[in-house]
């Protein structure tokens, strides 16, 4: 017995929709982000020696050199007021890097719960026919509640699986610019300031 992805929806009942939301979500902020990292690429050394042989500009895609171009021009107000600053950006660009990690870690979070409603419903329904039927009921008179509830666990695990993943993908992908906006604040407080 074979099933479209259409029938087992349906099949699924009410619960099914909004899992079928969130996906969508889950979709657009995964393909969000991918491009908006793809698009900010860098690398450290390189990034230091861009630093040392010209003046940065703030409006580039690179987050390290934006953070390093406002480390640069703000060093001659001071150490302090310059790491205040630059800590102020570099806070902005980690929020940017952040957008929509929430959003994946809500639905992977709640998709496993919504699946478990269906299913908690699809036994209450299971189990009101057999309650109606009383000593005449046959196995095929409640799996197909059974079944029902089965499909919505199944679906939420679909939803919330690579939503957690690429959630923690993206972790790890902001991880890796803190430490690196780290490393570049420390070689440029170095630079600028050690001498005093």
């Amino acid at each position: 017995m074979e099933f479209s992805i259409q029938d087992l929806f349906i099949k699924g009942g009410g619960f099914m929709w909004p899992l079928l939301i969130l996906s969508v979500i889950t979709v657009v902020t995964v393909l969000e982000r991918l491009i908006y990292y793809s698009l900010r690429r860098y690398r450290v050394s390189r990034t230091i020696a861009q630093l040392e042989n010209a003046p940065p500009s703030q409006s580039t895609s690179n987050p390290l050199l934006q953070v390093g171009a406002v480390f640069t021009k703000e060093a001659q107000g001071g150490e302090e007021h310059c790491l205040n600053v630059t800590e102020r950006e570099a806070s902005h660009v980690i929020h940017q890097h952040e957008r929509g990690l929430r959003t994946l870690a809500l639905i992977a979070a709640i998709s496993p719960l919504i699946g478990l409603l269906g299913t908690v419903w699809g036994m209450v329904i299971a189990f009101s026919k057999m309650a109606q039927l009383g000593e005449s009921v046959t196995p095929g008179d409640f799996a197909d509640g059974i079944w029902t509830g089965l499909l919505t666990t199944v679906a939420g695990l679909l939803v919330a699986i690579p939503a957690m993943s690429m959630a923690k993908i993206f972790e790890a992908r902001v991880d890796k610019l803190v430490h690196d906006l780290n490393e570049l604040t420390s070689h440029l407080r170095e630079r600028f300031f050690s001498k005093n």
